[in-house]
């Protein structure tokens, strides 16, 4: 995180003390990669902010206050979309104590408008018409506490969304699901249904029979899906939702499927799908064969059919052995897996374009060499043909996910 920390450094090199401090920055940022890395932020559906954002509201900034001028040296932290069309990002504003605004596009990044000032929390954009801001409150023992903001006008205004009454049975039209937030950092993920029109959370009446991990970042259209563990061994799971989590179609993976893979030092597993029939999950576990380079293989498993069967994929293990977690890797629009393959920057880009059997580092033509320096690369998969990820210089954008087109933002 060197090259976050230099960054963070030099922005808040101006404010005073009753404002960001460098080492407040960048522990809020380094809390953010944390809860990551440990599948807790706020559920996959909200991770999908790239989370590197400040925690401003963690500092004793006030929630957020709409402006009409921009101002700020201009420095990208997050970015969200709904569509191809509708982007959002928040810049750094250190004209007088480092902050941030929220701008955003209705034109596919051709002109930019302040929404906000002064933003706090994590920002993505789960449903599209919404945004969503996660806005860290407190503690409670050695978790922070979150509270949802959404925003149905494109982040002019917000409101905070209230826990509602009794469990509801689906998700309300244009709402999503979350995580709600731990208590305890062994607490399953207790799935709630945010209704961003009427501002109000329930939790899910008939979530699937697992302990859950976390939300997978699969656009709305393509249903909801889950990954977690069976309640009796313990062993992975993925569950899709097609009605609005109503019903689930869950699949646990057997000993047959996981052959002779130590499940007991399973660490991590992350899914990726963008049209919600076709999909990946890759699962960290450990190598009974015990690899001289790292003691962990990477098991990759493919689904054609919305999650109800997986085929086990990547005999050669050709992908680097490393730790994967949700958000490292997306479904291209040509059915290509797309995996960030490294822990650490330089980052590195593997696909495979025959169904997962093999994977080759990628060069992502149009992507800035500065991203893969980033301490959090990280690709949104906002819908079909929409997809989205920064620098600290720029955005860049694709139809395809493997093509891509730098936008500097510059405000109106």
């Amino acid at each position: 995180m060197n090259q976050m920390r230099e960054q963070l450094d030099e922005i808040a090199a101006a404010a005073p003390p009753s404002r960001l401090s460098a080492d407040a920055v960048y522990a809020a940022a380094f809390r953010r990669r944390h809860r990551r890395v440990a599948a807790w932020v706020g559920g996959g559906v909200v991770a999908g902010a790239l989370a590197v954002s400040l925690a401003a509201g963690a500092l004793g900034l006030p929630p957020a206050t709409p402006m009409q001028a921009p101002r700020g040296d201009g420095r990208i932290f997050a970015v969200a979309a709904a569509d191809a069309e509708h982007l959002y990002a928040e810049v750094g504003n250190c004209g007088g104590g480092c902050t941030l605004d929220l701008v955003g596009s209705d034109d596919g990044g051709r002109s930019w408008t302040v929404r906000t000032r002064n933003l706090t929390g994590d920002l993505s954009a789960p449903a599209p018409g919404s945004l969503l801001r996660m806005v860290e409150t407190g503690t409670e023992g050695p978790l922070p506490l979150h509270v949802p903001w959404v925003s149905r006008d494109g982040g002019r205004s917000w409101a905070e969304v209230r826990a509602g009454g009794g469990a509801v049975a689906e998700v309300a039209a244009g709402g999503w699901l979350q995580c709600a937030s731990p208590r305890g950092i062994n607490d399953p993920c207790t799935l709630i249904a945010v209704d961003p029109v009427n501002a109000r959370s329930a939790p899910l009446a008939g979530p699937p029979d697992l302990f859950l991990d976390e939300p997978v970042d699969v656009p709305v259209a393509g249903g909801f899906w889950v990954t977690g563990r069976d309640r009796g061994g313990q062993r992975p799971a993925v569950a899709v939702s097609r009605d609005r989590g109503r019903t689930w179609s869950t699949h646990v993976f057997t000993a047959t499927e996981t052959g002779d893979a130590d499940l007991d030092m399973l660490r991590f597993m992350g899914a990726a799908s963008t049209d919600g029939v076709n999909g990946y999950t890759i699962m960290t576990a450990a190598d009974p064969k015990g690899a001289a380079t790292a003691g962990v293989q990477a098991l990759v498993f493919r689904t054609g059919d919305a999650g109800n069967t997986w085929q086990r994929v990547h005999p050669t293990q050709t992908l680097p052995r490393r730790y994967y977690i949700g958000g490292d890797s997306y479904v291209a629009a040509d059915g290509s897996h797309v995996v960030l393959g490294t822990d650490d920057p330089p980052d590195r880009w593997y696909t495979s374009s025959d169904g997962g059997n093999s994977y080759h580092p990628a060069s992502q033509p149009g992507l800035g060499a500065e991203l893969l320096q980033q301490s959090n690369v990280r690709v949104v998969v906002a819908a079909a043909g929409a997809y989205l990820a920064f620098d600290a210089g720029a955005l860049y954008r694709s139809a395809d996910g493997l093509r891509w087109t730098r936008t500097v933002i510059r405000l109106d």
